[in-house]
């Protein structure tokens, strides 16, 4: 009876819904706006900007009803739930009534606010920018059965468009009528052309940043005058580009850059807060030079970049008096940040393994201690994590594990090696040495201590070029306490076992990135943006090399660094993204992921930290991390993500992402790869990486996932579905999946996968 009551109350709220009218509340005279349902187009003929003038035109009719789909002005949500609530409960002030008005209920939108008079002068004024200066919009109400509610269309009578006649510069000084003529090729206005009032206003900002780039400082844009005669021929605007009247000289000359002073407030006028050679290569002008926009953007960047200022201003002033100089004296103003920074991060992980537990990182900085701009920074962390399977804990197999480290490293904005050498920091450069210790137990498992530090040197060619050197990188890993269970695992494979031993990893590296999709689309040739990442380590070649010299043999494998063996590989990847822009909203990623290391003379297994795995938020989405792999190897039990690493790894991904409603985006995905052992695993069968079983040992997965763009970061979610998995399930073709929903995996992450 209470279900059968239950359904009629729903039954009664929504016949009552429906009946209620969406133009109760609407004043006298007043029409509910239902959208906008045609835009027709009367032209006399084709021309180069007819579709951008149209589609600039159509701009100022968008304008969304009530109930809006995904905001289209002409589609509708059949159930007007906004305006319901509103002519049920407008005139309510009580409790539960009023709360359905604050949280359901939408102000109708009426034909009158929606002002189609105004909104058809504004496209014929567009129209007009683009040459059509006998054109008309007009509009035209439809009024609908009710006679309360009205949708609204709009007619283009284009007419036919000008262009330009004859475009004239004058008159100019001499100085000013030659960068003209050396910039020719850069003009936006040219005879013949189609008119638009866009390209008359990006030629007068053109002329005014040519003329302040070669040292023009008191010129501005408004001192430009266009004039433009419609009288003499039908069809034809003349034009003429010259300077405003009567300009005092000193608009009309060149300046130059005299003396630089550079003033910090607050600090010892004895001593300077930061040291001279980290400011002075970051000044992008000297005495002498032109004064240039550029250069001076270019100087309040790379000060900016230092990270040590509050605030800084760069100021220029004439010497003397304007009419009697042409140098520019610059007084560069500055104030320093507050050299602490304390923070402060704490956390929550839930793990596939079925292990949750908190974390704390807590982190002091030091800026500028040494006057070099540089940022020290001693880092605290601290993690717990406990089994929440009841059948374990019951059995006595849990895997509590903490883990607590330190690190302290510093950053420095300038390249301090090799000694000597001068680099002008037209773009980034930072130099960071970081030295760390980990103290790592898993619970039921092992306990390992690790330590090391690293030095490197960061620094970018060109906008999109940069680098990253690591001449030295050292690691040390022991095992402190290992149990009977991890005993057995590493007996029963040996490779792994190897990969888990006492040992240094001395190394270089090198990486290089090219990627321009920060650059705006114009700039981009060709348009689509791109990002590759290639990275190469060598580890353990300079040790190996002084054994050379001691008169060892190359190949010898029990070579030791302070009485621990070393490792000894090279690692290679490349990371290629494109990304393809179907529409403005609509998106195309895609990803292709290489990656080898090969272990040599005093080790034949890479160091497990070292080895490439799959799986997971941001690699193939359909299976767990580590779930796959080594090719058609699998391995059962609770530490069989140890086995799930190889030597080469080879990965695609294209993901489609397109808008729904808002902030809120959509992906649909589809994910492609796997790992494999380079030598034979007779522990691992199906391990090694064969041509001919390429094909089978691909896993192949699909699935689509949402996100959420808060402007600081995006929130993504995304569930992988399954399509091939590499290893033997008991079920045949290529579909072989045991269970649909079983074999579904669920994300959450930050950021994009790639």
């Amino acid at each position: 009876m209470k279900k059968k009551g239950g359904n009629l109350l729903i039954i009664a709220l929504a016949v009552w819904m429906i009946s209620c009218s969406t133009v109760k509340r609407l004043p006298e005279g007043e029409l509910l706006y239902t959208g906008t349902q045609y835009v027709h187009i009367e032209d006399g003929g084709d021309a180069p900007l007819r579709d951008k003038a149209i589609g600039e035109a159509k701009v100022a009719f968008v304008s969304p009803p009530n109930n809006a789909l995904f905001g289209s002005s002409r589609y509708r949500i059949p159930f007007p739930l906004g305006l319901w609530a509103y002519n049920a409960f407008v005139d309510d002030s009580t409790g539960l009534r009023r709360w359905l008005f604050k949280t359901f209920a939408a102000t109708p939108i009426l034909v009158s606010t929606v002002n189609p008079e105004l909104r058809a002068g504004v496209a014929a004024n567009t129209l007009r920018n683009y040459g059509y200066f006998d054109s008309s919009v007009s509009y035209q109400v439809d009024t609908l059965p009710d006679r309360r509610k009205a949708s609204l269309g709009y007619t283009l009578r284009m007419g036919t468009p000008w262009y330009y006649g004859s475009v004239q510069y004058q008159p100019f000084t001499h100085r000013m009528d030659s960068l003209i003529r050396l910039t020719q090729a850069s003009r936006l206005l040219h005879e013949g052309e189609q008119f638009s009032y866009a390209n008359i206003v990006g030629e007068r900002n053109r002329l005014f940043t040519l003329f302040r780039e070669h040292g023009y400082y008191f010129f501005r844009s408004d001192m430009l005058s266009v004039e433009a005669d419609t009288i003499q021929h039908k069809g034809r605007v003349q034009l003429r580009i010259g300077l405003q009247p009567s300009l005092p000289a000193y608009v009309l000359k060149p300046w130059y850059i005299g003396h630089t002073h550079i003033r910090f407030e607050g600090a010892d006028t004895t001593r300077m807060p930061i040291r001279p050679q980290v400011v002075q290569p970051r000044i992008a002008f000297k005495r002498g030079d032109r004064y240039s926009p550029t250069a001076q953007n270019a100087t309040q960047r790379d000060l900016n970049r230092l990270g040590v200022f509050d605030a800084l201003s760069i100021n220029y002033v004439p010497r003397d008096s304007v009419t009697h100089t042409d140098t520019l004296d610059v007084y560069i103003n500055a104030s320093m940040e507050k050299p602490y920074e304390i923070s402060l991060e704490a956390n929550l992980t839930a793990k596939s393994n079925e292990q949750i537990g908190p974390g704390v990182v807590a982190s002091l900085s030091r800026k500028n201690l040494l006057r070099m701009a540089e940022t020290i920074q001693l880092r605290l962390k601290g993690s717990y994590e406990w089994q929440t399977n009841r059948v374990l804990r019951r059995e006595g197999t849990v895997m509590n594990s903490f883990e607590l480290g330190a690190d302290v490293s510093m950053s420095v904005p300038q390249l301090l090696f090799p000694r000597g050498y001068t680099y002008h920091y037209r773009w980034p450069v930072s130099t960071n040495a970081r030295l760390y210790v980990d103290w790592l137990n898993r619970g039921g498992f092992f306990r390992m201590l690790a330590f090391g530090g690293n030095l490197t040197y960061a620094f970018s060619t060109s906008e999109v070029l940069t680098h990253s050197v690591t001449p030295f990188r050292l690691v040390f890993n022991t095992l402190e306490h290992t149990t009977h269970r991890f005993d057995s695992v590493m007996t029963a494979n040996p490779a792994i076992g190897l990969s888990f031993r006492n040992q240094f990893v001395p190394a270089v590296s090198y990486t290089v990135t090219y990627d321009n999709t920060a650059m705006k689309r114009e700039q981009r040739n060709p348009t689509h943006p791109s990002r590759v990442t290639a990275t190469v380590t060598a580890a353990g070649t300079l040790t190996s090399a002084l054994y050379a010299v001691a008169g060892y043999p190359f190949d010898r494998r029990d070579k030791t660094l302070l009485s621990t063996p070393f490792a000894q590989f090279i690692k290679g990847s490349v990371e290629a993204c494109r990304y393809y822009h179907l529409t403005p909203r609509h998106m195309l990623a895609t990803r292709l992921m290489v990656g080898a290391v090969y272990a040599y003379g005093n080790s034949s297994v890479a160091p497990f930290s070292e080895q490439f795995f799959v799986g997971g938020a941001n690699d193939l989405r359909a299976f767990p991390l580590r779930g796959i792999g080594p090719g058609s190897y699998h391995s059962k039990g609770r530490y069989a993500y140890i086995d799930h690493t190889g030597d080469l790894k080879l990965e695609a991904n294209v993901e489609w992402r397109f808008p729904i409603v808002g902030q809120l985006h959509g992906a649909l995905f589809v994910d492609a790869g796997n790992v494999w052992l380079l030598r034979n695993d007779a522990a691992r069968p199906g391990a090694q990486f064969r041509w001919k079983s390429i094909g089978r040992d691909i896993a192949l997965g699909t699935g689509l996932g949402i996100r959420y763009n808060l402007k600081v970061l995006v929130l993504r979610g995304d569930v992988g579905i399954p399509l091939h998995i590499p290893y033997d399930t008991g079920h045949r073709g290529y579909y072989n999946v045991p269970h649909f929903m079983k074999g579904l995996c669920w994300h959450f992450a930050v950021g994009y996968p790639f």
